[in-house]
């Protein structure tokens, strides 16, 4: 391979370096180009490893190259981003070099590659895409690898083929994917400005600081358009060419709109920033400026929204008797609420953010249990409802197993709208399930092709009460060929654990929110899922009413019994 390559100080310790670099020795060429038609979804994960941080020397064309050598060399040039990929642009024409984009989009190819001579002047490379990440770093991976063919035409110039079209973007392999891009979570503000609401995306290590920053000023994505915002003033920019970081600090110089922000805008600006830039290496904190002007900005109070929220460590269950958090196999009440969930004859229920309020499916029915002497509210009388969720705005989720297209929202009053979810009325319904910022819902359908998980923001009308008005178009809908889907929960505050399966066969699968899927075990003959602090904190009840927890990377049975696991805010 006409290629160099020079490894940096790992950022992430635990990277298999050896592993990736004998997959980089085998893997290293790719080609332009994005698929533009077919649903994008998230698929089965390409790799467990990591490749650490590497940088590449690409060498430029040869004297003398075929066709076929100029574009192998072209394509292995895309692991060199220097320059603006400047190695790459020598492969090209000198009418076309300035025209090619290879910021565009980049395409994840598996292994699989093929060269084939179309004519005198032209050829095309084949591959399978699995995945996309878009120019401003948001990945899609695919249910399963797509076909993909390039076209590419040649012109000779001085005595020398050189590329005189090419499609924009480039494509590379998996391992030399994860070398050269790193996972960032950009952070956005739900529209009451008091929760944090992420949103993953991938750039390439070195320009991280400054893609962070820039992409964080062009406010949220269009998937969360109406579910989130920015705290900067419309037209913030950056006045440098970059972040410069000196001694730990982002040094952030923004145009002159930033000025009109108010003193909390400001806050937020701050927080939104140094929220985004906490695992971009070297950086500890962040000095936002004007027009290199310090811009005074108040501290902010501890109070302020956090990332990746957590709850309880301790499971929530009701053992047939009391509901409330276990203390080894005792059940510890809540004050003021136990007693009431359990009087609505229990089958499921999410505790609120502060313990005052309960969405139950009961006997009867979907309820709002709620402290004090408020009287329990029964909101949805339907006989197959499936276990309703909460959200921090003070509604209740309830959907039936029977309908997926549809979920209906209550006020704790009782008054209810319904909400369209882009799902067939023909496909039933296992789980809906809010997330913990209140900004997204993951709704688990069960289709005649197999499990379907959807993951959407919520719309929300822009007043005081931000009632629930609409779903985005989603940004999972992941699909599996085998089994029943049998429950999903939020694992933290960018993935979703799904449980599915046949017989006594389960599988839990975690999806990541701008990321990959991956295994997370067979937890046995599990009935129900829900989620706790990360990926340890995910418990679930086998068919016997046991608590399953998680092990390592397998499960184990508590041996502990409760008639249901309960779900916290």
């Amino acid at each position: 391979m006409a290629e160099r390559m020079s490894r940096h100080t790992p950022r992430r310790p635990w990277a298999a370096a050896i592993t990736a670099v004998a997959a980089l020795a085998i893997a290293l060429t790719g080609c332009v180009g994005i698929p533009t038609s077919g649903q994008v979804t998230v698929g089965q994960a390409l790799t467990q490893q990591d490749a650490g941080d590497f940088e590449f020397f690409p060498l430029g064309p040869a004297a003398g190259a075929d066709q076929e050598g100029i574009l192998e060399g072209f394509v292995a040039a895309f692991t060199g981003s220097a320059g603006d990929y400047g190695v790459a642009r020598q492969f090209l024409s000198s009418g076309f070099s300035d025209q090619w984009n290879p910021r565009s989009n980049v395409t994840l190819r598996t292994n699989a590659q093929r060269y084939v001579t179309v004519d005198e002047t032209s050829m095309e490379y084949s591959v399978n895409a699995a995945a996309t990440v878009d120019s401003v770093g948001q990945f899609r991976q695919a249910n399963a690898p797509a076909p993909l063919t390039m076209h590419f035409s040649f012109v000779m110039e001085d005595g020398q083929w050189r590329i005189s079209s090419a499609p924009d973007g480039i494509v590379l392999a998996d391992a030399t994917f994860r070398a050269i891009f790193d996972t960032h979570t950009l952070y956005f503000l739900d529209p009451t400005g008091i929760r944090l609401v992420p949103d993953r995306r991938w750039f390439p290590a070195g320009t991280a600081a400054l893609r962070v920053v820039s992409t964080l000023l062009d406010g949220p994505p269009a998937w969360l358009q109406g579910a989130a915002r920015t705290a900067f003033p419309e037209g913030t920019r950056l006045a440098s060419p970059g972040v410069d970081v000196q001694s730990g600090v982002a040094l952030v110089d923004l145009s002159t709109e930033a000025l009109a922000a108010s003193s909390s805008e400001r806050q937020m600006m701050q927080l939104q920033l140094t929220a985004s830039l906490t695992n971009v290496p070297n950086i500890r904190r962040v000095s936002i400026s004007v027009g290199d002007t310090p811009l005074q900005v108040p501290e902010v109070a501890s109070s302020a929204p956090q990332t990746n929220p957590q709850v309880d460590a301790r499971a929530l269950a009701f053992d047939g008797t009391a509901f409330g958090f276990l203390v080894r196999d005792q059940v510890a009440p809540i004050a003021g609420l136990s007693q009431k969930v359990a009087q609505v004859r229990p089958l499921a229920a999410t505790l609120s953010v502060g313990a005052d309020a309960a969405a139950v499916l009961g006997a009867e029915g979907a309820w709002v249990v709620r402290t004090g002497d408020t009287p329990s509210t029964l909101l949805d009388t339907r006989q197959d409802l499936v276990a309703p969720s909460l959200d921090d705005y003070g509604y209740v989720w309830v959907a039936s197993r029977r309908d997926a297209s549809v979920v209906r929202v209550y006020d704790y009053a009782g008054v209810g709208v319904d909400i369209r979810t882009g799902l067939s009325a023909d496909a039933g319904l296992s789980a809906i399930v809010v997330s913990r910022d209140g900004a997204r819902v993951a709704i688990l359908a069960s289709t005649p092709a197999g499990p379907r998980l959807v993951v959407s923001s919520i719309i929300r009308d822009a007043n005081a009460a931000q009632v629930p008005t609409a779903l985005s178009a989603p940004v999972i809908d992941a699909s599996t060929e085998t089994g029943a889907a049998l429950d999903a929960t939020w694992v933290d505050e960018l993935s979703v654990a799904v449980l599915s399966g046949a017989g006594t066969q389960r599988d839990v699968t975690l999806y990541e929110v701008g990321g990959e899927r991956s295994s997370l075990g067979q937890p046995g003959a599990a009935v129900s899922l829900v989620g706790g602090n990360g990926e340890a904190g995910l418990r679930g009840l086998s068919e016997s009413g046991t608590i399953l927890a998680r092990s390592g990377n397998g499960w184990t049975d508590t041996g502990i019994e409760v008639a249901f696991l309960g779900t916290q805010r």
